[in-house]
Order: C-alpha cells, then sequence, then structure tokens
C-alpha cells in the first residue's frame, strides 16, 4: 500500500499510529530484546491510542476495515515486530475467535476488558507433534456436565504467560470436530510455561 493511495482517515490512523510507536516504542524497545522482555511499560500508552481490537466491530474496539487494519500492522511493524505480533495475538487471533466465533453473551463477557487492555489475550492452537495443523489437533475436549474438559499439550501459545483470557482449540471427543472454547485464567488451573529462547 502507497501513502499516496491512502485516505485523509487513513492518514490521520498512520500518524497515530506511527506517532505512538516513535514516542513509546522506539525509546524502550532495544532494552526490552537484551532483556528478552516484552515492554508492557507501553500498553497504558496503546490503550490510548485507540487501536486495540482492529477489525473487531462495537465493543470497544475502532472496527478498522482490512486497509485500516493491514496500515496498523505495518506501522507497528516499522518499529517493532514483537508489538506487532503481541497485537496480532490479543487483538486479532484472541478478540477476533471470540468476536468472529462466540456469542452475544460471550462477546460482551470478554471483548470491551480486553479492547481496553484490562485483560490480555492468548491463542493456542500450536501442538507439540503436529505444529498449527488444525486437521491433526489432538488436545481433545469433552463434556462433563455443563463444564467441558480439555486434556492436551500446546506449544508457542502467544502472550500465554500472561494472558488472561486464551482461545484453544481442540477437537470435541462426541463428534471429532474442532471447537473453540474461552479458558480464563485462574490461579493453579494451567500452567504455562515462558521460553524466552525463540529465533
Amino acid at each position: 500500500m502507497l501513502d499516496n493511495e491512502l485516505t485523509e482517515q487513513e492518514i490521520v490512523l498512520r500518524d497515530k499510529i506511527r506517532k505512538f510507536g516513535i514516542e513509546h516504542v522506539r525509546p524502550v524497545i532495544n532494552d526490552s530484546w537484551e532483556r528478552a522482555e516484552f515492554p508492557y511499560e507501553i500498553l497504558p500508552a496503546l490503550k490510548e491510542v485507540g487501536i486495540v481490537g482492529s477489525f473487531v466491530q462495537g465493543y470497544g474496539a475502532p472496527g478498522f476495515s482490512r486497509r485500516e487494519a493491514g496500515l496498523l500492522s505495518r506501522e507497528l511493524g516499522r518499529i517493532d515486530g514483537s508489538v506487532c505480533t503481541f497485537l496480532g495475538v490479543h487483538a486479532n487471533l484472541c478478540m477476533g475467535s471470540i468476536y468472529l466465533l462466540g456469542n452475544e453473551e460471550q462477546r460482551q463477557r470478554w471483548l470491551p476488558d480486553m479492547a481496553n487492555l484490562d485483560k490480555l489475550g492468548a491463542f493456542a492452537l500450536t501442538e507439540p507433534n503436529h505444529g498449527s495443523d488444525s486437521v491433526a489437533l489432538e488436545t481433545s475436549a469433552r463434556r462433563d456436565g455443563d463444564s467441558w474438559v480439555l486434556n492436551g499439550h500446546k506449544r508457542w501459545i502467544g502472550n500465554g504467560h500472561v494472558a488472561d483470557v486464551t482461545v484453544v482449540y481442540a477437537r470435541d471427543e462426541a463428534d471429532g470436530e474442532v471447537k473453540a472454547f474461552v479458558i480464563e485464567k485462574v490461579d493453579g488451573e494451567y500452567p504455562a510455561g515462558y521460553n524466552p529462547v525463540v529465533i
């Protein structure tokens, strides 16, 4: 996308995202990389920019068009890929799954807090033996009264070690279908490790 093709609204959005990156990400990102830590101190400023939720319509999210969502990724990626990835997992994969697959009660329950960054989201699809091949998922799900029991192992769960809400994909034992489950973090419910050595 060439800058001379942008609408006035897209230029305003681009400049707002660029300003956030220059003022809040660029000054801290090299130190964060050296420490192998994400710069969570930028989240209040990210919240103020009003871009969290990307294409989600309503629920406190901006409801971007595809071009605007692409512009968001481009501008954040110009400064740092990890911030772009964090937001992509939180907003696009986790919030997006809830928005597209959830019912209205579920959307109301989670999306406003996530758009506000009061709750952070993660996405759990990838498995040790099959990568992100959803057809070969081994993680299982079975009904137990009014609840579901999920059993399996996931790997490379973006934002998993800090998330309040995780969308987990698992295969329903009853019908063999792959389904998405929202897991809220409660101390001791599931272990989430952190692997800082990723290239």
